[in-house]
């Protein structure tokens, strides 16, 4: 019983330690009015590390071209690991240094 117990106190300790939740941005293309959740399943179904704390930002880049019922497609770069996430900023405070960004909107200029 003590070789049991021993056990599972090596086990505990070698856990990875609660997290307090991560914010994370991931750029996807998916028709207009698809759930955040469904995007975020489908993104941890392709191996992202997404656990159920972060705070998961989804930007839906690809909205107006793609139609219902068009597969959900991930514009990230990479799959975001657990090192990765590891590296994530906390939820409840923003990482410093980020940087601005301007969307580029292909749309047709309206004329009178």
């Amino acid at each position: 019983m003590a070789g049991l117990i021993d056990r599972i106190a090596r086990l505990e300790a070698a856990a990875v330690p609660p997290s307090t939740g991560k914010h994370l941005t991931f750029q996807v293309e998916a028709s207009q009015g698809t759930p955040t959740g469904d995007i975020v399943t489908f993104l941890r179904e392709r191996g992202h590390a997404i656990h159920p704390e972060d705070q998961v930002f989804v930007m839906n880049l690809g909205a107006h071209l793609a139609a219902d019922g068009d597969p959900i497609r991930d514009l990230s770069h990479a799959l975001l690991t657990e090192e990765d996430r590891a590296a994530a900023p906390a939820a409840g405070r923003w990482p410093k240094g980020s940087e601005w960004f301007t969307f580029t909107l292909d749309s047709p200029r309206l004329h009178a």
